[in-house]
């Protein structure tokens, strides 16, 4: 079943809450309109009473559907919704020239559990669940070894919440066929459901994630395998944003942008996504979104009152088959070998298109950007003050497109406390050829820490991770010391490190992510202060450039140049979900699975103006032509006879 509310139970639940609700006293000219969601409803009101905003809101519960056909009549200043707007619905909006802000407020996310020794089940995908689930599987589908090629010879106990609740709808999404099999053990509690299912060696419970996080020990969390994305996902707020664990709803709102102009209005949402919001969410059973989301919802909304385009998410543009030219691309060597690995998906789907790939450094890439004679340049930085003069001189604008970040982070021995947190001048005087055999204790580094020996542990010489810590360390090139231990396991680096006093290394994030999943002991990751404080290097404080060892890889577009038809596909294809996998495999972080629909509406757009301005500059081009010949006379009747009259004396 692939959407909400089919359970008939629910939707008696929500015939009875069809009614208008008043949140505050209010006067009729000023009332706010609310429509959309019964999910969403509860959390929404908490929120908007948490946030102490004096709005006088009428709440009317419709149903998702039914609120967002409202919604895009103009009908309603906010519609709640459980699932994101879809591309009809959209399209109502735009035809009644309904323009609208979409904010997250939480997840309310499914998670399937079983007996903590269940080590036979620690990742079920879409076939699983449909064959243990199904209605068409009832009675037949009884033993582990019947869901798993080698599953044990273990019976299936399935421990469910009731129809009517959010929960079971939620499972009723994820499996084919009109709602669930019915010989399952129902209860109204998730405290029964987790005793059941800790208690059974081969139960499988359904619960919400925080109740789930809350049982501890005591039972296992299942991951899931959405398909997106190779590889298993756990049930996050994370992986929900991106796409990867399906199982969840979400608790948005849509705002007519049309409505901010109330000064009511928008001073009730900005508390309702202040501090005080993600309180409210987990007391309601929900959980947050990440700071990602939060960080979007201040943004979206600051964009809306101020009345700025908001860009939409989408993924209908089409790249048109049989396209032949070049596209030529300049720069830095980051995203060198990024850039191969798009040339050999793309060039599959595009033979005709030749990528021309000429990496020659920052400045030159730039002045070629600059001069009109690349299309792309790969960057570490935005154009400086002399290199955007330029460009400003031959009429050039230009696109950043951002790729993510190469980061690299250290690990200390847990017991050498002073390794907390470094900063990036004790990082150079550790790690540069300066202090080979020269550095040996700690307190010649910071006379604040202890007479203990150096050891550190690195990969080997002529690392790229070496080269970045060192160049974002110290701001220049900088060579490293060779009296290092050098190994390029991640894995050996970090026991290395655990079991000396004193012992440091540093390797880049995807292999500190091998190192966690390893559950290495006696290691902790060290903060790094770049002279704003000591930062603890994390997927958001590496994405907002705020831990000093890292670096951004963006491609600096020459917009003019997105109005060409080969451009647009190399682009489309950098963004296209099949190759998101290229940007970790050549460890870039920071671009999410989830941000690439925004990042495809916002090249959409920019596709758009720039074929706007060709078709602009070709008219006014033609226009010209046409008067110019226009302008020319033509030759008189005495003329032509007189011309006429030479030749033919000539002849």
């Amino acid at each position: 079943m692939r959407f909400f509310l089919r359970s008939t139970g629910i939707l008696v639940l929500l015939a009875l809450l069809v009614s208008p609700v008043p949140l505050l006293a209010q006067e009729e000219s000023a009332e706010i309109t609310v429509t959309g969601s019964g999910i969403v409803e509860p959390a929404f009101r908490a929120l908007a009473e948490a946030s102490g905003a004096e709005a006088p809101l009428n709440i009317t519960v419709t149903g998702t559907n039914t609120g967002f056909s409202r919604f895009c009549a103009g009908e309603a200043d906010i519609t709640l919704a459980n699932r994101s707007i879809t591309s009809a619905e959209d399209n109502i909006c735009t035809t009644n020239e309904v323009s609208y802000v979409d904010l997250l407020f939480g997840h309310d996310i499914l998670a399937l559990i079983a007996h903590p020794e269940a080590d036979y089940a620690v990742c079920l995908d879409t076939e699983h669940l449909n064959t243990i689930f199904a209605p068409s599987v009832q009675g037949q589908v009884a033993n582990w070894n019947q869901v798993l090629e080698e599953g044990p010879d273990l019976a299936l106990a399935l421990y469910l919440p009731g129809e009517n609740s959010p929960t079971y709808a939620i499972l009723d999404s994820q499996v084919e066929g009109d709602g669930l099999r019915l010989d399952v053990t129902t209860s109204p509690t998730a405290a029964e459901i987790i005793s059941a299912v800790s208690a059974t060696n081969g139960a499988l419970g359904v619960v919400r994630l925080p109740e789930a996080l809350e049982a501890g020990d005591a039972i296992t969390i299942i991951d899931l395998d959405a398909g997106n994305l190779p590889g298993c996902h756990s049930p996050t707020a994370e992986n929900v944003e991106d796409n990867l664990y399906p199982a969840a709803n979400v608790l948005l709102a849509y705002v007519n942008v049309a409505s901010l102009d109330q000064p009511a209005l928008a001073d009730l949402l900005t508390g309702m996504i202040g501090e005080e919001a993600s309180t409210v969410i987990e007391e309601a059973g929900f959980v947050n979104p990440t700071g990602f989301a939060l960080e979007a919802n201040q943004q979206r909304l600051a964009a809306g009152i101020a009345g700025q385009p908001i860009p939409r998410a989408a993924d209908d543009f089409n790249i048109p088959g049989g396209l032949v030219g070049q596209v030529s691309v300049g720069g830095a060597a980051a995203g060198f070998s990024y850039m191969q690995d798009i040339t050999g998906s793309f060039g599959a789907l595009n033979p005709g298109i030749t990528l021309d790939l000429s990496i020659e450094g920052e400045p030159a890439g730039f002045r070629r950007l600059c001069n009109g004679e690349i299309d792309l340049a790969l960057a570490y930085r935005d154009l400086n003050a002399d290199e955007s003069a330029n460009c400003a001189a031959n009429e050039i604008e230009t696109l950043t497109l951002p790729l993510g970040q190469q980061a690299v982070v250290l690990l200390a021995n847990a017991g050498t406390d002073f390794l907390a947190c470094l900063t990036t001048q004790e990082i150079t005087a550790t790690w540069s050829a300066q202090a080979h055999n020269t550095v040996t204790t700690w307190n010649q580094v910071n006379p604040a820490f202890a007479e203990v020996p150096i050891t550190l542990f690195a990969p080997s010489l002529g690392s790229v991770d070496t080269d970045l810590m060192l160049i974002k360390a110290s701001n220049s090139p900088v060579a490293s010391r060779a009296d290092t231990q050098q190994n390029d396991d991640p894995l050996y680096l970090a026991a290395a490190t655990a079991n000396v006093e004193g012992g440091l290394a540093h390797m880049n994030w995807f292999d500190y992510q091998q190192v966690l999943a390893n559950n290495q002991a006696a290691v902790t990751l060290v903060g790094v202060d770049g002279g704003a404080g000591c930062v603890v290097p994390t997927p958001q404080t590496i994405a907002d450039g705020s831990y000093p060892l890292a670096q951004p890889v963006q491609l600096i577009i020459n917009r003019a140049e997105l109005a060409r038809s080969e451009v647009q596909a190399l682009l489309w294809s950098i963004l296209s979900s099949e190759n998101y996998t290229l940007l970790e495999s050549n460890r870039f972080i920071g671009v999410r699975f989830g941000d690439l629909p925004n990042l495809r509406a916002t090249l959409q757009s920019a596709f758009d103006e720039a074929e706007a301005q060709a078709a602009a500059e070709a008219a006014i081009e033609a226009e010209a032509t046409v008067e110019a010949e226009e302008t020319v006379e033509p030759a008189s009747e005495a003329e032509v006879t007189e011309e006429a009259a030479t030749e033919e004396a000539s002849e």
